[in-house]
């Protein structure tokens, strides 16, 4: 099956583990804290390489599918957590941005490596979806526009609000550029601005 792997569906698997990651520890800190029994049903342990997974040539289906997983399992953990307790959510956003600095970029990083380890490290749907374009880069400062939303149909189908999947989708980017004289800045969760301080 691995002559029909090639390199994007490594990245496309690397960016679900960078998910199923922040899922965990979510899981992990919300038990430490006794906020939940049980959250098992939101966690997947899967850490087998992407050519020991599959089995048959639907690479793109699967790969789609395991995205879809993932957010909704992701959704459906925040929910859980803020139901009832919204106050939760200022604690939530610590820990995913200390998530976030497990994957931060080195301190000499230029913008456009800034850009890619956050392209690296976050879902936007399939390549092919094209959510995220380029609009203008530098050495000093990186935009991009988010052409679509791709998330919040995934936030309210579990009862959630999508505005908080971009709180903290800001959190853990924040988290990643935590080392670097780089910051993200948004209008509307579209329009997104690396600038240096």
């Amino acid at each position: 099956m691995s002559a029909f792997l090639g390199p994007i569906h490594y990245w496309m698997y690397g960016k679900i583990q960078a998910q199923e990651e922040l899922i965990r520890c979510l899981a992990a800190k919300a038990a430490e804290e006794n906020w939940a029994a049980d959250l098992e049903e939101y966690l997947n342990f899967e850490d087998r390489s992407l050519d020991a997974i599959i089995d048959g040539d639907n690479i793109h289906g699967w790969l789609t599918g395991r995205i879809e997983d993932v957010e909704s399992r992701y959704a459906g953990i925040v929910t859980a957590l803020l139901a009832d307790h919204p106050e939760r959510l200022e604690q939530i956003r610590q820990w995913i941005f200390s998530c976030g600095v497990k994957y931060a970029v080195p301190d000499d990083a230029a913008a456009a490596d800034c850009y890619k380890r956050l392209e690296d490290c976050t879902l936007n749907g399939m390549p092919c979806d094209g959510v995220n374009i380029v609009t203008d880069k530098d050495e000093s400062h990186f935009s991009w526009e988010q052409r679509f939303d791709v998330h919040s149909d995934i936030w309210t189908k579990c009862g959630g609000d999508p505005a908080q999947y971009y709180t903290l989708r800001n959190q853990f980017m924040a988290g990643i550029l935590s080392k670097t004289k780089f910051n993200v800045s948004t209008v509307d969760n579209k329009q997104y601005t690396l600038l240096s301080d």
